[in-house]
């Protein structure tokens, strides 16, 4: 079993799979940075956003999967909203580097300025991939694989997508990785990463002024029949400019080889005036971690006055 297990790892680090997803998702969305998968996110406050997050896989590898994301928003006329974000995902011999701009439309749903809102958005993602041979030791070094004209790729993709808030409830719907490039399914073993499909959904409870229990979800499908799904559960103390949130999100997986629970992750965060920070441990549940470890993500950010469109958004 323990000899299954590590060779599992090692071709999950080590093989060459074009068809990796652009920027993997952990708890990016529970710390402000919905807009990393959907481009409807893009303005959705009055200040100009900046956020950036830092995700550790398998901790006991010297070389374990990690992914780096930063990115920024905001308002930028009326009621146009705009923004960019730049990740990299390493993954062994597999380095992995994406670029993202997009724009967004807002329509108010109510008189409470910008708490009840809709909104639509798309983005293009400029994405490149690399694999490094020399970081293989290859059982056939003439395998076709590992030749230099199949070791990089590039791809760009297609990002649209919907959210609303309205009296407290939240709910998203948003398409990546839409290929507009390379878009053949397979030539010479390289096929553009499968699209996904977001369903992100909450509700905000007031208990009482100042405290918000927040119960949430995020689906995940692509088209390899693939599917993550997370529950999630935050209490929130909050004042006019500062908050302090700490709750739990619980991770499922399945696909056509079955379903697996994936993991159990506490998470902290806070903001204080224009700072926010925010931090969570992944704690695996399936085998692998026994000898893989355990993951965290950190994020810091801040939001300060929308320097780019001083008049704000127009809400009639």
């Amino acid at each position: 079993m323990k000899k299954k297990i590590l060779s599992l790892i090692i071709a999950a680090i080590s093989g060459f799979a074009m068809a990796q997803e652009t920027i993997p998702m952990y708890q990016q969305y529970l710390f402000d940075s919905e807009f990393l998968f959907n481009p409807a996110f893009f303005g959705n406050t009055d200040d100009f956003v900046f956020r950036a997050t830092y995700q550790k896989q398998f901790s006991k590898f010297d070389e374990s999967p990690n992914v780096q994301s930063i990115g920024m928003h905001a308002n930028v006329f009326d009621r146009v909203g705009a923004g960019a974000y730049f990740f990299r995902d390493q993954n062994g011999p597999i380095s992995a580097n994406g670029i993202a701009v997009g724009a967004s439309y807002f329509v108010p749903l109510s008189d409470e300025e910008r708490k009840d809102q809709f909104s639509f958005g798309t983005a293009v993602n400029f994405y490149n991939e690399s694999f490094d041979v020399s970081k293989v030791n290859a059982t056939d070094p003439n395998d076709p694989l590992l030749y230099e004209s199949n070791n990089s790729i590039f791809i760009a993709y297609a990002n649209i997508g919907l959210q609303a808030t309205y009296k407290g409830a939240f709910a998203s719907v948003s398409i990546a990785d839409i290929p507009l490039s390379n878009n053949t399914p397979i030539v010479n073993g390289i096929e553009p990463s499968p699209t996904r499909y977001y369903f992100n959904g909450g509700y905000d409870i007031n208990l009482v002024d100042g405290l918000i229990i927040q119960p949430s979800f995020m689906l995940n499908l692509n088209t390899n029949s693939s599917r993550l799904f997370d529950v999630n559960l935050l209490a929130k103390l909050y004042s006019e400019n500062n908050y302090f949130a700490a709750g739990i999100s619980y991770r499922t997986a399945n696909s056509a080889y079955g379903k697996e629970q994936l993991s159990i992750s506490p998470l902290l965060k806070f903001k204080t005036n224009w700072l926010t920070i925010g931090a969570t441990y992944n704690l695996g549940l399936s085998d692998i971690q026994q000898y893989g470890g355990n993951s965290f993500m950190v994020s810091v950010g801040f939001d300060v006055p929308n320097f780019i469109n001083s008049r704000g958004f127009r809400y009639r």
